[in-house]
């Protein structure tokens, strides 16, 4: 008789409880899992200051880098040669500074090698450029003459913000190395500042298109000159689908891996530039506009850049006046004189 009332006791809770079911689903009362928002996928993966969270603002590739990138500028003389380091870079301009001598200014994220370099001075140019970028700046003094030269004044007068690494100021980043004779061998181990927390107050970075398509006419080959000692050139390596670099007609090498280096993307960006009356220096106008030429997958096609003032970036556009998406990949940015000719060939 017990077990009876029992099972009879059991059978109305359960009926119960499903009753009560019902009657919550009936009223709407049963909550649905919250389901995730979807997945947008962005139009691109960088636009000059938009930049999709995980992407490099250098290369527009996918990074897990927690820092930002590394400015450091190089020395480009044949005493300065082969480099240190300068595989590892994801950007590199090169720009005159006096005399038709030239000196690269090499970014740094995907990897921060022991021994970059050599390092030199900075002038007025890279001051301009640093103000564009805003990322740490490593370099080894600066022109300090007046009126108009003096790198710490521009500085101020562009409102940088970005620490510097000077390695006058005695900055234990910097060595010196037994190999070369002074002022070609100082020399920064950026792998001790992986860990830089500046943050730019605004991101600086290219138009990386996730689908790029290479389109213009064939060039292999691309060939221009600063000096009889820096005669550069390119050529279009078909099973890398990158342009490997070569100077004076010699592969250029870091020295520290034996490695030629290779960039998906070239621009070649000319500019007014004009000698510093009394002086070595030269400058370039790097706020207003010029023409460009532009070279990714072995394909040549020509534009124009702007930049507007010194608060605007440098934007790049194509033949028809539009942006001018690039190759997600490492860039080298040639700054020439706007009557400088370029030769291209193709294969």
């Amino acid at each position: 008789m017990k077990k009876t009332i029992v099972f009879f006791i059991i059978l109305t809770i359960v009926f119960s409880v499903a009753a009560c079911s019902k009657k919550n689903d009936e009223n709407g009362n049963d909550q649905p899992d919250p389901q995730p928002d979807p997945i947008v996928e962005p139009e691109y993966l960088a636009k000059y200051d938009e930049l999709t969270e995980g992407i490099s603002p250098l290369t527009g590739l996918k990074t897990d880098a927690k820092s930002w990138p590394i400015m450091v500028q190089f020395e480009n003389t044949p005493a300065a040669r082969p480099h240190s380091g300068i595989s590892s870079a994801d950007l590199i301009y090169e720009i005159e500074v006096e005399s038709t001598i030239t000196r690269l200014t090499a970014f740094f994220h995907s990897d921060y090698p022991q021994k970059a370099g050599p390092v030199r001075s900075t002038r007025k140019q890279q001051m301009y450029l640093w103000s564009e970028w805003e990322f740490l700046y490593a370099f080894y003094g600066g022109s300090n003459y007046n009126p108009g030269q003096n790198i710490y004044e521009l500085a101020n007068e562009l409102g940088i913000d970005a620490p510097m690494l000077d390695g006058t100021r005695k900055s234990s980043a910097f060595f010196r190395s037994s190999d070369r004779k002074a002022p070609h061998n100082a020399y920064i181990k950026l792998s001790d500042f992986q860990d830089d927390s500046h943050k730019p107050e605004r991101i600086r970075t290219l138009y990386f298109d996730k689908d790029f398509i290479a389109e213009g006419e064939d060039a292999t080959q691309i060939k221009l000159s600063y000096r009889k000692d820096n005669m550069v050139s390119y050529e279009y390596n078909q099973e890398t689908k990158k342009f490997e670099r070569f100077i004076n007609g010699n592969p250029m090498i870091d020295v520290e891996n034996g490695q030629q280096v290779s960039f998906d993307n070239i621009i070649v960006q000319k500019a007014n530039h004009y000698k510093v009356e009394g002086t070595v220096y030269t400058n370039i106008d790097l706020v207003g506009s010029g023409e460009a030429v532009y070279f990714a997958e072995g394909k040549m096609r020509e534009g124009t850049w702007e930049r507007k003032d010194t608060g605007s970036l440098t934007i790049y556009y194509d033949e028809e006046g539009e942006e001018i998406a690039f190759k997600p990949g490492k860039t080298f940015i040639q700054i020439c004189r706007d009557d400088e000719e370029v030769e291209i060939s193709s294969n």
